[in-house]
């Protein structure tokens, strides 16, 4: 036998349980216990470099943006780059990525990082370029990983 109220009342169950398994999903996905936000900065003759990110856990960093401004009039570009450190004292020098917009500019990246070996500390270098390379650099403190 065919009754309408009850055929709508197990259908908006059927809806709201879709919809809360999917926030329960999506909360797992990076939940505020696995996850903790960080950022770090240094300045140098001609530039600034700036860095936020998430940890997620032990080698992974997410939503990383990264920021670079060039802060003289000269003919030099403003770089910036992490660099990381494994727990075993290792370390990587990630890619510089360079402002090329000119003085009193800043140009923004937006990407993550994984490192297999494992990430333990995270900081930021900043430069300002020549075409024989960088005239001065800057080197912040790293921050150390909560998740381990």
């Amino acid at each position: 036998m065919h009754h309408p109220a009850r055929d709508r009342a197990r259908t908006l169950v059927r809806l709201l349980t879709v919809a809360a398994a999917t926030l329960a999903v999506g909360a797992l996905a990076v939940s505020p216990a696995s996850a903790a936000g960080a950022s770090s900065s240094c300045e140098t003759t001609g530039a600034y470099g700036s860095a936020d990110w998430t940890w997620l856990n032990g080698s992974t960093l997410l939503h990383i943006k990264l920021t670079s401004v060039d802060t003289s009039d000269d003919a030099r570009v403003a770089g910036i780059r992490l660099y990381t450190l494994d727990h075993h004292g290792g370390s990587h020098d990630w890619p510089w990525r360079f402002n090329k917009r000119g003085a009193g500019k800043s140009q923004t990246w937006e990407t993550t990082l994984q490192d297999k070996r494992g990430i333990d500390r995270v900081g930021v270098e900043a430069a300002a370029f020549n075409d024989a390379g960088y005239r001065r650099l800057c080197g912040s403190g790293s921050v150390k990983n909560p998740t381990f």
